[in-house]
């Protein structure tokens, strides 16, 4: 089975075009878009406005082949706007795996969107990381959320806000206890956020901010594979890699920067071995 993972597309059209060209010419039985779909630019009416150019583009992945997309809401798409990503599930363009897990093909898929602190303004998706809760440095004061009208709401303090969710640790393992006996080493996970230290969270600055929750989590469960996104500019930097090997698992984080559709392609066999790994820009093959 072809699976094609990308993430952070943002409102570049150019990259939209080039996932559907991709899938037009890779026929994969499963694409993987781990978060950040709209727009960064243009505030909240922009966001809302791109649904109808995503479900253009979703219908034309669904007319290249028959498959399944999986996707959710990234650290920087509004929250309130999850209503509209549901509709065009319920019309069959796709499936929101925000905390969910699916199971197709004799594989499990699963998606945590969850973030840790950052020093951007809104923060409706991000959550306590282990120890860390505030990122020390803040652009906007104590922060942002919305209200049901898209305006931006400051927060009173951003500990006492993220204090009081779940904790990236929850997160993943309430979703971890919807699997079944035997299903982790068939499970492909949608991490929005990347691990530490495997090269997948290397900010332009040379600051490594991925999560040891998420590399903890890999490395005690071993699933197949996974992916993640977030820090664009990762793969490019001393040290950065778009694939690494977290003991038996394979994970990616395919970056996205400039005008080039960012996505990598794989294989996955019967026996859940993974061959024919590629990078759409790096062109690199591995096996």
């Amino acid at each position: 089975m072809k699976i094609i993972l990308t993430s952070d597309l943002h409102q570049m059209i150019g990259k939209w075009d080039d996932l559907v060209s991709l899938v037009q010419l890779e026929q994969p039985r499963f694409v993987l878009i781990a978060g950040d779909l709209l727009p960064n630019d243009g505030g909240h009416n922009a966001q809302k406005q791109f649904f109808r150019t995503l479900r253009r583009h979703l219908r034309r992945i669904k007319e290249a082949t028959s498959l399944t997309v999986f996707l959710y809401f990234g650290n920087d798409d509004h929250h309130i706007l999850e209503p509209r990503l549901d509709a065009q599930e319920n019309e069959g363009l796709c499936i929101n795996l925000n905390g969910r897990v699916h199971r197709e093909e004799g594989l499990v898929f699963c998606g945590m969107n969850k973030v840790r602190d950052y020093p951007f303004g809104y923060k409706h998706w991000c959550a306590p990381d282990g120890d860390y809760i505030r990122c020390p440095e803040q652009f906007c004061g104590e922060g942002l959320t919305l209200d049901e009208r898209g305006n931006f709401v400051r927060l009173d303090n951003l500990l006492d806000h993220l204090s009081a969710k779940p904790s990236l640790g929850e997160e993943l393992e309430r979703i971890k206890a919807q699997l079944q006996p035997g299903e982790m080493e068939r499970s492909i996970w949608m991490i929005h956020h990347p691990p530490s230290s495997v090269g997948m969270d290397i900010c332009g600055d040379g600051r490594q901010v991925g999560s040891p929750t998420v590399l903890k989590f890999i490395r005690k469960n071993q699933p197949l594979l996974g992916c993640s996104g977030h820090i664009h500019e990762s793969p490019y930097q001393p040290g950065g890699r778009w694939v690494n090997k977290i003991g038996r698992t394979l994970w990616f984080q395919p970056g996205q920067m400039d005008y080039r559709l960012h996505a990598v392609s794989l294989d996955v066999s019967s026996d859940f071995s993974i061959r024919n790994v590629r990078h759409s820009v790096f062109d690199e093959s591995k096996d």
